[in-house]
C-alpha cells in the first residue's frame, strides 16, 4: 500500500550548497552515478569460477545547468574567483578542496533525499553562446569532480 503522507521527490525541485555556499537555482543536475568496480581472478586449477575481488568505486562528474541571472551567476562566479586565488596560492588544505550537497525537495520544499559531496573541485564552467543572429537564453553549466558521496 502506498503511504500517501509520503511526499515524493520533484526532478524540479532541488538544491545545491558548494562550500557553504548557495550558488542559487539549478535547472538540471546531472551526474549523480557511482560504479562499483570489480576484478576477475584467474585462479591456476581452478575450473568452477572466477573469484571477484572488489577494486575502484568510480564517481561521476556532477553537472549543474542553468539559464544565467545576475544574482546567481556573481555568487557562481564569486565562488569561482575564490577557488582560482587558493589554487594560485596552492593552498589546496590537503586532499579534497570542499564539500557540496545535492537535497531532492517535495512540492513543499521538504528534503526527501540528499547527497553530500566530499573532496569537491570545480572542474569547468561553460558560458553561454552569445550570438546577434539567435534569439534564446543564456545558459550556463559548471562541472563539479568529487571523491565520492557514498
Amino acid at each position: 500500500m502506498i503511504n500517501v503522507s509520503a511526499m515524493l521527490g520533484l526532478q524540479t525541485r532541488f538544491k545545491v550548497v558548494v562550500d557553504g555556499v548557495d550558488l542559487g537555482g539549478w535547472s538540471k543536475c546531472t551526474g549523480l552515478a557511482v560504479e562499483f568496480k570489480a576484478k576477475m581472478i584467474v585462479e591456476g586449477g581452478n575450473y568452477e569460477y572466477q573469484p571477484i575481488l572488489p577494486d575502484i568505486i568510480d564517481y561521476k562528474p556532477i553537472v549543474l545547468e542553468r539559464a544565467m541571472n545576475a544574482q546567481d551567476s556573481d555568487h557562481l562566479q564569486n565562488w569561482l574567483r575564490g577557488k582560482v586565488s587558493s589554487y594560485m596560492k596552492q593552498d589546496f588544505r590537503g586532499g579534497g578542496s570542499g564539500t557540496a550537497q545535492i537535497t531532492l525537495c517535495d512540492s513543499h520544499g521538504n528534503k526527501v533525499s540528499s547527497w553530500s559531496l566530499r573532496g569537491v573541485y570545480p572542474a569547468g564552467w561553460d558560458g553561454p553562446e552569445l550570438s546577434a543572429s539567435t534569439f534564446g537564453i543564456a545558459v550556463e553549466k559548471l562541472k563539479l569532480v568529487h571523491e565520492g558521496f557514498l
